[in-house]
């Protein structure tokens, strides 16, 4: 009996997929216990660089600081690991609001990103905030410019005055503007040497809603500096904030380097990049402020000696700033909230945290397989499909029935269609869930996400006769980016997927921009490559499109997502 019991065992064991690359068996069941460990973490580095910052200035217990801190990084993270703008509005909104009340001022301040997040929950005014050009206000230029001009402004009235500012001396404010720069350092790095160049993760209105977060954010921020007393609040809530994001563009940087293909391989990674701090980063910071306790007054008072001296050789002239404290304040201020508000989405369009967290997640696949795997919405599909039936069928590879197509559906799709979607199923295309679309904020939507996707999930085995495989995480509008949704999908045995090229048909037909963007994703890393079709409006037919990049990677084999996104396929080199 223990025999055969041993060889059902083992049986077992080999007809299942092996994940290669995964901690799911050593890391905590619930990834709360390591959101917390980085938020307790931001927080403490953000309470150090408060006390060296504004001790000097606010008699203030470190206790005070730390609990601002902590507000500040548990906005942050919620931001990040529900990897959209509207949650983190109404996180940074909640936890200002807290802070303000707390030290007994006016909760006005606090009010712009709640407002932008009580807008987003109404059909008609969401409408209005999900369609403004997100490329003209974050482009690159646009992004340098927004963040290096406050932190040149803060150096430079460091120089120009007499260093009679609310951080005085040269070191106090030092290491706070030596952390912006890094912050600044590596988002810059991340986003310019991004695996996939065009593989932004956030949909058109997710990029709408980050615009008008940020201009919030940064309101808000600016309206706090008016409060004198007050004026701790917002740095240390800003410095909690910007740690956070610090620690999160490290962990995904690293990873992105390293190209990791899908949770498994990110929690490994992550590991060696915690013991990269632990030996190397902490050190680190701990010599750094040593030497500030030690030198700091030391090297300040004489920087000023040689300033003055440069003054009465007439080398520098006296600054019309000298006097100008407040103007400092402003833009100290306005860099830390310009960071957090522009850092957040750019993290969250270049790697997807809270489903690596949650689930098992795929932005792309295992290099080196020649494979691809070509998706699109079932709702963006053309009326009449004869025509793409029969190229796709044309583009089989040796051992396919048809070029396959992933087609993502929802709970309405498989009411509405059901013999529809069985004979596509028939063809030898792969149908996959996708979340159904609700007008909300994605923080609030626990339940509807739970049971939405449950729903669908059985709908689609009641339909189709198998369980379904994946998941698209797709915008904000779906909740598709709701944690609780992801671990539920875990729970029901699916994979999640978002892509690595996103490609928006606007008039019918590709542009020559989007075919070179197109083959040369696909090109860079000879396969592994998840492409998602999608239409900007019901009337733009996609049978174009669609055969236009099935006859222009005519050397790669078009196959399903759990073809492309295995954990151990065979290379082609």
């Amino acid at each position: 009996m223990s025999a055969a019991t041993t060889t059902e065992e083992a049986a077992a064991t080999s007809s299942t997929p092996r994940e290669r690359g995964t901690l799911k068996h050593t890391l905590p069941r619930r990834p709360i216990f390591l959101i917390g460990l980085v938020w307790a973490a931001s927080a403490t580095l953000a309470t150090m660089l408060s006390l060296h910052s504004l001790s000097s200035v606010y008699d203030t217990s470190w206790q005070i600081f730390f609990g601002v801190a902590s507000l500040g990084s548990a906005s942050a993270l919620v931001g990040i690991v529900f990897g959209d703008s509207l949650s983190h509005s109404l996180a940074f909104g909640a936890a200002l609001l807290i802070a303000r009340y707390c030290s007994g001022a006016s909760i006005v301040e606090a009010s712009p990103p709640l407002v932008v997040a009580a807008l987003a929950s109404i059909r008609g005014t969401r409408a209005i905030i999900s369609n403004l050009d997100w490329e003209l206000m974050f482009s690159s230029t646009t992004l340098h410019a927004c963040c290096l001009l406050p932190f040149l402004t803060a150096v430079y009235l460091l120089i120009a005055s007499d260093f009679n500012v609310k951080a005085p001396g040269l070191f106090s404010i030092t290491p706070s503007c030596t952390v912006a720069f890094i912050t600044l350092a590596l988002m810059h790095y991340y986003n310019k040497n991004r695996a996939h160049k065009h593989g932004y993760l956030l949909t058109s209105e997710m990029k709408s809603h980050a615009v008008f977060v940020a201009n919030a954010i940064i309101l808000s921020a600016s309206l706090m500096t008016q409060d004198e007393p007050f004026y701790m609040v917002i740095v240390v809530f800003l410095l909690g904030s910007m740690f956070a994001l610090l620690m999160s563009l490290f962990f995904a940087g690293v990873a992105d380097s390293w190209y990791t293909v899908g949770s498994g391989q990110f929690q490994m990674v992550s590991l060696d990049s915690v013991g990269m701090m632990v030996y190397f980063f902490w050190p680190a910071i701990i010599i750094y402020f040593r030497f500030v306790d030690k030198y700091g007054d030391y090297i300040g008072g004489k920087s000023i000696t040689a300033f003055g001296y440069l003054k009465s050789m007439g080398l520098l002239t006296d600054s019309p700033l000298k006097s100008g404290d407040d103007i400092f304040s402003f833009s100290f201020v306005i860099m830390l909230a310009i960071i957090t508000a522009v850092g957040v989405p750019v993290l969250n369009a270049l790697c997807p945290l809270g489903g690596y967290l949650y689930s098992r997640a795929y932005t792309h696949g295992q290099p080196n397989t020649k494979q691809v795997a070509l998706c699109i919405s079932y709702s963006d599909l053309p009326k009449d499909r004869t025509t793409l039936w029969a190229i796709l069928a044309d583009k089989k590879k040796e051992g396919q029935a048809t070029a396959v197509l992933n087609i993502f559906v929802t709970l309405e799709d498989l009411k509405m269609h059901p013999s529809e979607l069985k004979l596509i199923a028939a063809k030898g295309h792969k149908l996959s869930l996708e979340p159904t679309e609700f007008i909300g904020l994605s923080l609030l939507q626990k339940t509807a996400a739970t049971c939405n996707i449950e729903f669908a999930h059985y709908e689609y085995t009641e339909v189709l006769g198998e369980a379904p495989a994946w998941l698209l995480a797709k915008s904000v509008d779906a909740i598709g980016r709701h944690p609780s949704l992801f671990h539920k999908a875990s729970d029901l045995g699916m994979k999640v997927v978002y892509w690595s090229t996103l490609v928006k048909v606007a008039s019918g037909k590709l542009t020559s921009q989007q075919k070179d963007v197109i083959i040369g994703d696909c090109q860079d890393k000879n396969g592994g490559s998840i492409i998602y079709i999608t239409s900007d409006n019901s009337t733009s037919n996609t049978t174009a499109p669609l055969c236009e990049v099935v006859g222009m990677l005519d050397e790669f084999t078009f196959e399903s997502l759990s073809s492309v996104a295995r954990d151990d396929p065979t290379m082609v080199l």
